[in-house]
């Protein structure tokens, strides 16, 4: 009988030894601005390709089997503290690659204009990214397996100035120095899916905006990461992160990936405004609501999405918020009464924000997943507001006893500078009229 030795084993199961394709987004490069349509302004951006992996990736032409681009915009507002997305392109099919080395992998191309060779970087300019003929709706591409229709809907039709364009609500631009614009660039492919590379084919760049509303790059690419991490990084200007941000990464078990960023606002007023951005990298399961843990009254309730365009099928409608006394949630419609409904598709974040009185501390957020499954929801690590026990003082577990591990919780927060735990005027100064209010609270005890 053949036994495989411990070499061999190692050589046929581990995925360094297999030859595979790895595609990135190695840059984003160059733009064009393709003006106004009513309120509509229309942008493409180059993109270059990098082949990481050891064997050539498919580059076929009017197959299954050539990657397509995908490019999008956000916009991080620096003085609210709050990054959005604001527009998707239809995604661009590829059909030849060149043979270049702009990654610095070491190109091992063979010539052929149907495999981006081993290391070797293809460029897909601002223009060909543009070019309407070529780009297909997103509705038919799966970002998970890579799958997609071909040829796509709306084959070879061309349109006015915004038609399949990225396309982003003019009324959103501004030149305002608090206003940091991020593009975001993925590549999907099928043979870069099979072999299990599909998590790291996003990357993203900074670019400056100008009085004319036109984009220049600005810095390096940021390789292999998505744009919602620019929130974390840039939150309180460029290069000075937002520590208060939390991103957790979530992955649908055989499926695809979400990240959600989380941050707690302290407005001065003995309120709290909390922002959540749920981004979905790849997961074609898709998301159809969120529920964050709440028992406390809230208010203000904000959501921000993008719109489909030019013929896409896809709702946008506003996700509603419901408040139950124990939980927040925002929902889009069911998939068994809408399969087009605006739930969060692969390469989108859509933010919900509300205010209320409770101080943040650690929970669970939940995200039910839109297409049916199992599971039926996961659950993301993330800044929440701190449940209302009916006894203030009593802050830590086991709660509904009020003992030492209280006081020294309330110690902590007071000597950590919390905003939890200025209870007494003049707020803003913590002193012993803080320490006295908590001790009164503690004598008073829990009902």
């Amino acid at each position: 009988m053949n036994r495989l030795s411990a070499a061999a084993a190692l050589t046929l199961f581990s995925g360094a030894a297999l030859a595979t394709p790895d595609i990135i987004c190695g840059s984003l490069d160059d733009s064009i601005n393709h003006g106004q349509v009513g309120n509509i302004r229309a942008y493409s951006f180059g993109t270059t390709a990098c082949n990481k992996g050891d064997s050539p990736a498919n580059w076929i032409a009017d197959s299954l089997n050539h990657p397509v681009i995908s490019t999008s915009m956000f916009k991080l507002d620096t003085a609210t503290g709050r990054m959005i997305q604001l527009g998707v392109a239809w995604p661009k099919h590829s059909f030849a690659s060149l043979q270049g080395n702009a990654c610095g992998f070491g190109c091992a191309g063979d010539g052929s204009w149907q495999a981006l060779g081993s290391g070797c970087s293809d460029p897909y300019g601002a223009s060909l990214n543009a070019s309407q003929g070529g780009l297909g709706p997103r509705f038919e591409v799966n970002a998970y397996t890579g799958q997609y229709i071909h040829p796509p809907m709306a084959d070879g039709q061309t349109g006015n100035a915004i038609y399949k364009r990225l396309q982003v609500p003019a009324a959103a631009l501004d030149t305002n120095s608090t206003s940091l614009y991020f593009v975001e660039g993925m590549y999907v492919a099928l043979d870069d899916a099979q072999v299990g590379n599909q998590m790291n084919n996003v990357s993203y760049r900074r670019y400056n905006i100008n009085s004319s509303l036109s984009f220049n790059g600005f810095g390096s690419t940021v390789r292999e990461v998505p744009a919602i991490f620019a929130w974390q990084l840039h939150g309180n200007g460029y290069n000075n992160p937002d520590n208060s941000l939390t991103i957790s990464q979530v992955d649908v078990p055989g499926e695809g990936r979400f990240y959600l960023a989380s941050k707690a606002v302290d407005l001065g007023n003995g309120t709290w405004r909390y922002e959540y951005g749920l981004y979905n990298q790849n997961s074609h399961r898709s998301a159809g609501s969120i529920s964050i843990p709440v028992n406390t009254g809230t208010s203000n309730y904000g959501f921000n999405d993008i719109t489909y365009h030019s013929g896409e099928p896809y709702s946008s409608a506003d996700w509603t918020p419901s408040d139950d006394g124990t939980k927040l949630s925002w929902s889009t419609e069911d998939y068994s009464v809408n399969q087009n409904a605006n739930a969060v598709r692969w390469g989108t974040m859509y933010n919900f924000w509300f205010e209320t009185d409770a101080a943040p501390t650690t929970g669970d957020v939940e995200i039910g997943l839109f297409r049916p499954g199992s599971p039926s929801s996961l659950t993301a690590a993330a800044v929440v507001p701190t449940a209302d026990t009916g006894c203030p003082a009593d802050l830590a577990e086991p709660y509904g006893v009020l003992n030492i591990f209280d006081i020294q919780e309330y110690l902590g927060a007071y000597n950590s500078g919390k905003p939890s735990a200025d209870l007494a005027e003049p707020f803003g100064v913590f002193n012993i009229f803080d320490i006295q209010a908590y001790l009164a609270l503690y004598n008073a005890g829990c009902p």
